[in-house]
């Protein structure tokens, strides 16, 4: 990909916050799923910073159940990447390709999957997750990102079964499926500009440098 090859991999949480550092929050609309009983499905809100070292995602759902899987979509435009997920989900991204995908669940102790695609999926690492409250945190490795390079990216959540969909999606305000028996689809990626560590901007003042972005 590009000259900057995106090789993320996803690591397991310290005591770092997500919401501690600069960056943005994409905000979900609410009460859009196909039986809105299911709060701890229905995002309200990704967190997406960065460090020197980390790119962090920080999912805060409307309500919390352990049960929950979550997926993170990953790619660039560059061209290079598929339209499949590694999880087999029924899921439809809309003509839009990625190349990375971070999976994880919160029961069982917990854990995250990341996977790569080249000419076709493999499980890099597998590594644990940090969740407070409504809100798990999944942290992807910088590698070679450099400064001002961008990640378009959709969030996910769903449940245990091999081929439930993703019942809500970061990417949509309205419902991205009409059940479990059927697919879902993204709308457009979100994107994510990869900033100066913030210890290389500390004196202007991190928390000051916390934007939010509504789709």
């Amino acid at each position: 990909m590009n000259t900057r090859t995106f090789v993320p991999a996803v690591i397991a949480t310290g005591a770092l916050s997500a919401a501690s550092l600069a960056g943005f929050v994409y905000s979900d609309a609410q009460n859009d799923l196909f039986d809105n009983g299911f709060a701890n499905l229905d995002i309200a809100s990704v967190a997406v910073t960065n460090d020197a070292t980390n790119v962090y995602f920080a999912v805060t759902t409307r309500g919390f159940s352990n049960w929950t899987k979550y997926g993170i979509m990953m790619g660039d435009n560059t061209g290079s990447g598929t339209l499949s997920n590694p999880w087999g989900r029924p899921h439809n991204t809309n003509g839009q390709l990625i190349s990375h995908f971070a999976g994880s669940w919160v029961d069982g102790g917990g854990g995250t999957q990341h996977w790569w695609y080249t000419t076709g999926w493999s499980m890099a690492d597998q590594y644990g997750n940090l969740v407070s409250g409504n809100t798990a945190t999944f942290t992807v490795a910088r590698g070679s990102l450099a400064d001002g390079f961008t990640i378009l990216f959709d969030v996910g959540t769903s449940g245990g079964g091999g081929g439930d969909p993703w019942v809500d999606l970061l990417s949509r305000s309205d419902q991205s499926t009409s059940g479990w028996g059927s697919g879902s689809t993204s709308g457009t990626f979100l994107s994510y500009t990869v900033v100066p560590a913030p210890g290389a901007i500390a004196l202007l003042g991190v928390a000051g440098l916390i934007s939010r972005r509504r789709r």
